[in-house]
């Protein structure tokens, strides 16, 4: 206690009229920990952000259909007020007598016993030939015109013609003759006109199938001839027939171009020769009279019939015509084309091109020309028959 009584006597006592002073006053400790982040604050205002805008969304469509709802009021409101007797009603009342056919019992008879067939040629309907418009370039006007293909005025494929249809014919000679006291017998065939130069042969130029084919030079002579003797008659039907035509051995390599070319013979039976005139016939002399019964097989080039066969007779030393194919001579001539276009020596596989469009000779008959809308070119495929017309006078001079 000692030492505290004499810390209190050391403080002195308070003067009159002096005033304790006030205490000093007290820092509060504030905490020193992390400060609060302001993002915190708009974290509740995100979790309904898609609240709030699916809320103005339904607003703005409400709003918008309040205000069609009015402007549809208005609009009904100027019709409504407008002048009813301006709308005139026509019309007339139908009777049902009348309007049912008169000739009903004959159109049910006639489609049970014996309808009308189909006619897909467009006589008297247009499905499936529609009309084809024409743009015709006049030069002498310098402008261009746009026409419809009709049969009064025709215009493109329509347009063609086929003034001519020639055969190409080879020749075969069927002889007897005598030898050593027996009857032989020799064949010869003679194909001139027919073969010409493959196109697939005249190089790679496109354009080389829109011109006339090339005839076979002199020097493939040998080949468009073929002499056989020594052949004697066969009835056995199953025996394969022999080759009467030059593309054998190393020339075999023209028939991949053309089959058509190849030519087969089948010698099935000869007429009876008598022994007196074999005997007083000068050796090598032809025996006339003599009939020769044969098969002529001819290669076609198809996938369907590679051969056609025709059961003939030849008298013996008479030349037999056989026709190989056809070639065809074509005219093209419009109102807007003159004068007429000549378009000869047209073989199968030739092209013509027509207002921009190019045709391919597919097939020639005897009195037919078929051609097709070159899908190479761009054609759609369709097949055009043009049939030979009879007395039409050839283009040209």
């Amino acid at each position: 206690m000692g030492f505290l009584d004499s810390i209190l006597k050391k403080k002195k006592a308070p003067e009159a009229g002096e005033v304790d002073a006030p205490p000093e006053a007290v820092e509060t400790p504030v905490s020193t920990g992390p400060k609060p982040n302001p993002l915190a604050k708009l974290k509740g205002l995100l979790d309904h952000l898609e609240k709030i805008i699916l809320g103005l969304v339904l607003v703005a469509v409400a709003a918008l259909s309040v205000l069609k709802l009015l402007a549809a009021k208005k609009e009904i409101a100027v019709i409504g007020e407008g002048d009813q007797d301006s709308v005139t009603l026509g019309g007339r009342m139908l009777v049902a007598e009348e309007e049912s056919p008169t000739n009903l019992t004959e159109l049910i008879r006639k489609s049970r016993e014996q309808p009308d067939a189909i006619d897909l040629s467009g006589s008297n309907h247009l499905v499936f030939n529609p009309r084809i418009w024409k743009e015709i370039f006049l030069a002498d006007q310098g402008e261009a015109l746009l026409i419809m293909d009709s049969p009064d005025e025709p215009l493109g494929i329509s347009a063609l013609e086929v003034t001519n249809i020639r055969p190409l014919r080879a020749t075969m000679v069927a002889r007897a003759y005598p030898q050593v006291n027996t009857v032989q017998y020799e064949f010869a065939f003679m194909d001139m006109e027919y073969p010409v130069m493959p196109y697939a042969m005249m190089g790679a130029n496109p354009l080389a199938t829109f011109f006339p084919p090339t005839p076979m030079s002199a020097q493939y002579a040998a080949m468009l001839r073929s002499q056989q003797s020594g052949w004697q008659p066969d009835p056995d039907p199953e025996k394969p027939p022999r080759p009467l035509h030059g593309f054998t051995g190393g020339n075999a390599a023209w028939l991949r171009f053309n089959p058509d070319w190849e030519f087969l013979v089948r010698f099935k039976s000869a007429s009876m020769v008598p022994q007196n005139i074999v005997l007083n016939t000068p050796a090598g002399t032809t025996i006339s009279n003599v009939v020769h019964e044969l098969d002529m097989i001819i290669g076609t080039g198809s996938f369907v019939t590679p051969y056609e066969t025709n059961s003939v007779r030849l008298l013996s030393g008479v030349p037999h015509p056989i026709i190989r194919g056809y070639e065809a001579d074509l005219k093209y001539e419009t109102k807007y084309h003159q004068p007429a276009l000549a378009l000869s020596r047209f073989r199968e596989g030739r092209r013509l091109m027509i207002d921009g469009e190019v045709f391919r000779v597919f097939q020639i008959t005897a009195n037919n020309v078929s051609l097709v809308s070159d899908p190479e070119y761009g054609g759609n495929g369709k097949i055009y028959d043009k049939p030979l017309q009879r007395g039409a006078a050839p283009a040209g001079p």
